[in-house]
């Protein structure tokens, strides 16, 4: 196809030059490299796009065009084709090198965020500093990485995403064996079971896939609707963060940020700013639509009980919403819990009808005080290196046992945060607690005294044990 595509160019070519000699042509690789590279597709590598290489055709036409008028000749018009190629090819090449410095000083966009001064100290009451989570069984050591949340399924096997961009099952009783359930690419990262045994995921950087029970992925969406006011596209997925499935098949499912990719997603603190939305995709449609907007890095998502509404949370506020998206009280939204010690991360549902809350950092006066300031951020952000800025404190975690009134029962601590600095999820099965943390190199399992020993995520979700 190519081979006749270019020899048609040619004959046309030749056509509206009216000859064919053997110079017919020569230099019009310039001209097409020159009008790719203007056009923005960098040498360097990544994707193009048929519209930039249009426009850049459309500047070099414009500048042929304007030589040819000057009655130039075809050597001088080479000439300075060739010129403003190099000249493109040396700012591409300076551009590559130091576009992260540019966005540095100009892109971190950081505005004013005020949260509620803490009721008291993390050592008082309920938050008081324990070692509940320092006998944590440890599953996998070494073996996964970045393993954000953690899933089992109806027969007591335990999945979970890497950054290498698979899903890895360990498998049941003692989980001492593991296997790559799914590749997929990217970083998976909330993960839930629908009714048949699919498993969802939400996968950064690409969009919301599914993966059946044979290990066969099939993309969900990777879009939504555009938003009106919206001055760049963002109906791409950026950075899809957790997800969980509603009682009629619906998905409802967080974007972190739309500004920052997977790789970036911790410089998104500095802003403060709503750039996140909760986005629901209906499987009897086909259609996937933002239901919230400017949510402040919507993170961890999960369905209540009544069927009718879901939490989420809201990680750079360290608060807790509940959204209703049926019933009488649809469309509303309103606080379930407010003011967290930590930045909250994924929620799951717990026996007793409590939920659990992992904590993937612990507030610190500092950054609290940082967050009121965004002239200080933005000074930061463009006068010192990226290694040298003020970030959360994310290397500290902590489990919260909340009621369905959003009373907080329990507080589960690493003192020394050795097993799991960082804890981005937990998973209530059969009375165990199940950790993961998108830092970490392992998944950890710490016993629940008094849970019940029959109760599963599966079953309480749909009737099945």
């Amino acid at each position: 196809a190519s081979g006749v595509l270019t020899a048609t160019a040619a004959f046309l070519f030749s056509a509206r030059l009216g000859s064919t000699g053997a110079d017919t042509g020569i230099g019009l690789e310039i001209s097409v490299l020159t009008a790719v590279v203007l056009g923005g597709v960098s040498l360097g590598g990544g994707r193009g796009s048929v519209g930039n290489a249009v426009i850049g055709s459309i500047l070099v036409l414009i500048l042929t065009s304007g030589l040819i008028r000057l009655s130039m000749p075809g050597s001088v018009n080479q000439l300075i084709l060739g010129l403003v190629l190099i000249a493109a090819v040396l700012f591409d090449a300076k551009w590559v090198k130091n576009r992260g410095k540019l966005l540095n000083k100009v892109y971190i966009s950081p505005t004013y965020l005020r949260l509620p001064e803490q009721a008291g100290s993390i050592g008082d009451g309920v938050l008081a500093v324990n070692d509940k989570l320092g006998a944590t069984q440890l599953i996998g050591l070494g073996e996964v990485e970045g393993p954000e949340d953690v899933v089992l399924d109806s027969n007591d096997n335990l999945y979970t995403g890497t950054r290498h961009g698979t899903i890895v099952r360990f498998l049941a009783p003692d989980y001492a064996r593991s296997e790559v359930f799914a590749r997929i690419g990217g970083h998976p990262l909330g993960l839930a079971f629908a009714p048949n045994g699919d498993l969802l995921t939400c996968v950064g950087g690409m969009g919301v896939y599914r993966v059946a029970p044979d290990g066969k992925v099939a993309k969900v969406t990777d879009e939504t609707n555009r938003g009106l006011l919206s001055v760049i596209d963002d109906s791409r997925l950026r950075l899809p963060d957790d997800l969980d499935i509603a009682p009629d098949g619906r998905i409802f499912f967080s974007e972190a940020t739309i500004r920052y990719e997977m790789s970036e997603w911790a410089v998104d603190a500095l802003e403060g700013r709503g750039n996140g939305r909760l986005i629901c995709f209906d499987p009897k449609t086909g259609s996937t639509r933002t239901i919230l907007r400017g949510l402040i890095f919507p993170n961890g998502v999960t369905i209540c009980r009544d069927g009718q509404s879901l939490l989420f949370a809201e990680t750079w506020a360290c608060r807790i919403s509940r959204y209703w998206f049926d019933g009488p009280n649809q469309g509303k939204r309103e606080i379930f819990l407010d003011n967290l010690p930590g930045y909250p991360d994924n929620l799951n549902r717990g026996s007793d009808g409590t939920y659990w809350i992992a904590l993937l950092g612990m507030r610190t006066k500092t950054f609290d005080l940082a967050m009121r300031k965004p002239a200080f951020r933005r000074r930061m952000a463009k006068r010192i290196a990226a290694d040298e800025w003020m970030f959360p404190n994310i290397n500290r975690g902590c489990v919260l046992r909340v009621s369905a009134t959003g009373e907080i029962i329990d507080a589960l601590w690493d003192k020394l945060g050795e097993n799991h600095p960082s804890i981005t999820s937990t998973c209530e099965h059969k009375g165990w607690l199940y950790l993961g943390g998108v830092s970490n190199n392992r998944i950890g399992r710490v016993r629940i005294e008094g849970a019940d020993p029959h109760w599963t995520s599966h079953g309480d979700y749909w009737g099945k044990h």
